[in-house]
């Protein structure tokens, strides 16, 4: 029988907990966390479910060196209760040598944390040691196991499901499970932090900083303000080494997940390891724990994933508004870079109906022509004869793992716009450049950009209509207040119906100049902006028509004033922590990365140069743009 290890979300966990100073306690899960970060593991059937970690001196040295030191009992947290000891099915667990030599002691758990010593302590040893519990998993309170889900740490999340053999599962968090020591042990554990890129990009390039999430735990009893961060890549000589100031400390045992910059190392590989190690806290050296470990892709051909979506839809398809609204909603909980784009073709045309819209439905390949339907990244499935999909699940999810998994899939090109947008004559062109990936490139695989001027937010009005609008059974309450014809292809720079043949010299880079257009009076340039995306095109066979890249840009982060060296010149200053604050004159401001994407402006900013739209207290309103170190 397959193992099973289904996921649900862990509702009311809370996100501060008390640090039980008289308690010795060691392991990564943290004791201060979001709750949103919280997961409950199992089954979610009838039947036995157990979780262990493993303390392991030849991999930990916070183990090594509690050697003579003692595990008295175990720490873990439920999110029901399962007081099952009356059955004899209910236990804490510990293992030496291996995770199968198990002994346990009968006991209840409850909601929340639990403290449960052996009858017997575990004298630590050169041996590994697991500690853990079991219960009999209920199906009227699935998933009893409850694991930090973001952080992913060596040891920290043995399971054994159904009786079925013990298993590490190395991506899907650490459990909520820490070893009770002994009293003598506490100085041992002093001035430790743990961090480690989590979740990371798929492909990053050598030498070079790559946006990742980086979980950082205080696992001593004091407040952390401040560390030294080390990072040591595969082929690295020497780690690279930055201090780290954090806008509010870190609690005790308070585990956070930070967006920040993480170096890769030099050597490139489909499997390369990347470590990191916190080296002081507070300015003071810390006491070493294990090293956090992640594994990358390394290669020159590191492009960022920004995720195409194609609807194929119609201003007279009464079904086309109600099931959009939920792919809009998908696209709006999915929070990241993505460019949207509506063909007005495949089963009905209209007013907004361009050629294009029209030579694409030969990706339908042996389907029918339909709408709604939603293609992402033009990527065909194994078992499906076209990469489009039929629009017709009334919920989000569904449509936001179609778009999350495109965009952890490996992009294969690059594209950038330098826009000319003239504010005065009412024109925009574009000069659109890149670089296809080295595989593709020397494989001598065709490529073709493809380059729209799009508007968004288009109200409906009599000649901008929308069919099936109307209230239905199930309709959402509010889809006529929210529709708006987004996507819309106001002009197609593209001079070859489907795309431009790309020409790129040995190294794939490529540069192709579209003239400028005029702007219909009509349009508003607050919602204009311009979209490509470089793909493969085959008509003869439909899965070699995949994404490699897209990107955008709006118009109006376009050209705007140069980085002013003198940041108090222009009512904004750049914090030591990375935010972008405004002086007393500006009444309200947002802040664009370069992709036109908003940032929050309450986080710490990646490095880089950011647009910041203001407006002043006299009404003025104005962009700069911002240098943020």
């Amino acid at each position: 029988m397959a193992k099973r290890f289904f996921i649900a979300l862990a509702a009311l966990l809370v996100t501060s907990l008390s640090s039980m100073a008289d308690v010795v306690r060691y392991g990564y899960a943290p004791e201060q966390f979001a709750e949103e970060e919280m997961i409950a593991q199992g089954s979610g059937t009838n039947g036995f479910c157990a979780g262990m970690i493993c303390l392991d001196p030849s991999l930990d040295p916070v183990v090594k060196r509690l050697e003579g030191h003692t595990v008295k009992g175990v720490r873990c947290y439920f999110v029901n209760d399962y007081k099952q000891s009356r059955q004899s099915r209910s236990k804490v667990l510990y293992a030496t040598g291996t995770p199968d030599n198990t002994t346990s002691k009968v006991c209840d758990f409850v909601k929340g944390w639990n403290e449960i010593y052996f009858d017997e302590p575990i004298v630590i040893g050169a041996e590994p040691i697991y500690v853990g519990l079991q219960v009999y998993e209920l199906r009227g309170t699935p998933y009893p196991l409850v694991t930090y889900g973001p952080a992913d740490i060596q040891g920290g999340c043995w399971v054994n499901l159904e009786n079925e053999g013990w298993a590490e599962y190395t991506q899907r968090g650490t459990l909520m499970i820490q070893a009770i020591l002994d009293e003598e042990a506490a100085p041992k554990l002093e001035k430790m932090v743990y961090a480690s890129v989590e979740k990371s990009p798929l492909v990053v390039a050598p030498a070079d900083t790559f946006d990742g999430k980086v979980f950082i735990h205080n696992m001593s009893d004091e407040e952390v303000s401040s560390i030294t961060l080390q990072t040591l890549g595969q082929g690295d000589t020497e780690p690279y080494v930055e201090e780290i100031t954090f806008a509010e400390p870190l609690a005790a045992h308070e585990g956070r997940m930070f967006d920040r910059p993480v170096r890769a190392g030099v050597e490139t590989g489909m499997t390369q390891w990347l470590k990191l190690s916190v080296s002081a806290m507070n300015g003071q050296p810390t006491q070493p724990t294990m090293d956090g470990l992640s594994v990358h892709h390394v290669t020159v051909d590191a492009f960022n994933r920004i995720p195409l979506i194609e609807e194929f839809t119609s201003q007279v398809c009464t079904n086309c508004p109600f099931m959009i609204y939920y792919l809009d909603m998908a696209m709006e909980m999915y929070g990241g870079p993505l460019v949207y784009v509506t063909h007005h073709s495949g089963f009905q045309k209209d007013m907004f109906t361009k050629p294009v819209d029209e030579e694409l439905t030969y990706l339908f390949g042996s389907k029918a022509l339909m709408n709604p339907a939603v293609m992402y990244d033009r990527w065909v499935p194994e078992g499906e004869s076209s990469p489009i999909f039929g629009a017709q699940l009334a919920e989000p999810d569904p449509y936001l793992e179609q778009i999350q998994a495109a965009a952890v899939r490996p992009a294969m090109a690059s594209v950038e716009f330098d826009l000319r947008y003239d504010e005065n004559a009412k024109t925009v062109g574009c000069t659109v450049s890149g670089r296809v990936g080295t595989s593709i490139v020397s494989a001598n695989v065709p490529t073709y950009l493809s380059v729209y001027l799009i508007e968004d937010h288009i109200p409906v009005t009599e000649e901008y209509f929308q069919l099936g609008l109307e209230e239905g059974e199930g309709a959402p309450d509010d889809l006529q207040e929210s529709f708006r014809h987004n996507g819309i292809k106001r002009h197609d720079f593209t001079l070859t119906l489907g795309g431009d043949l790309l020409t790129t010299d040995e190294n794939g880079n490529y540069s192709v100049d579209y003239a400028d257009i005029a702007i219909d009076p009509s349009w508003n340039v607050e919602n204009l902006k311009v979209i490509g995306y470089v793909c493969k095109m085959d008509k003869n066979n439909i899965r070699e028509n995949g994404v490699l890249n897209a990107n955008y840009e709006h118009l109006t982060t376009a050209n705007v004033i140069s980085i002013d060296s003198d940041l108090a010149q222009v009512d904004f200053k750049v914090t030591r922590d990375r935010r972008i604050e405004a002086a007393s004159g500006v009444k309200d401001f947002r802040i664009f990365n370069l992709q036109g994407v908003e940032v929050d402006k309450n986080d710490a900013l990646m490095p880089g140069i950011y647009v910041v739209s203001y407006k002043n207290a006299d009404g003025r309103v104005g962009a700069k743009k911002l240098l943020v170190k």
